[in-house]
């Protein structure tokens, strides 16, 4: 009688395992699927930090535009309780907010209205446009932060109301 041939004996001629092999398809495959996670969260990871940085330098330009406009508009309505704004006039002013450097635009429209007892009276309203300040006058397409503001006065000459009319982030 001849002894069991041992499955386990890869030199034993009466052994056929399909099997053989397997183990090592197996581990190659599960190397492949974890360089593949691996290659996809850094991929990821790495797309997340770039977008990062643009919106976080997008939104400090605007922050800084809304922070420059909003320190014109009470520079406005100072000048107007002294009566120091002319009509049609478009001073330019700039600041720096969060270390970005920012230009407003301002342009004075004056008009003619009537008041409630019928006496005209001069409203005054300004258009402020903010650009990251390049030393010249705000281009159409450079805009951040545009507004249009209203300057009401009191009976006493006073601004008494400040309302804003139209706010509008550009860019």
């Amino acid at each position: 009688m001849t002894p069991p041939s041992d499955p386990t004996d890869p030199t034993d001629p009466t052994v056929t395992s399909h099997d053989r092999g397997a183990a090592l398809v197996v581990a190659v495959a599960f190397v492949i699927m974890i360089g593949t996670i691996v290659a996809g969260l850094t991929a990821m990871v790495t797309s997340g930090i770039d977008t990062r940085a643009a919106l976080e330098e997008i939104r400090d330009r605007e922050y800084a535009a809304d922070g420059a406009i909003e320190q014109a508009i009470a520079s406005s309505a100072t000048e107007v309780g002294l009566g120091a704004l002319e009509c049609d006039d478009d001073t330019p002013s700039t600041a720096t907010v969060d270390a970005v450097a920012i230009r407003v635009d301002r342009l004075v429209i004056c008009d003619a209205a009537l008041d409630v007892g019928g006496l005209p009276v001069t409203q005054i309203s300004a258009v402020f446009t903010a650009c990251e300040d390049t030393g010249a006058t705000c281009a159409a397409g450079d805009v951040v932060v545009r507004a249009l503001v209203g300057f009401e006065l009191a009976a006493d000459g006073t601004v008494a109301h400040v309302p804003v009319y139209s706010w509008s982030v550009t860019r």
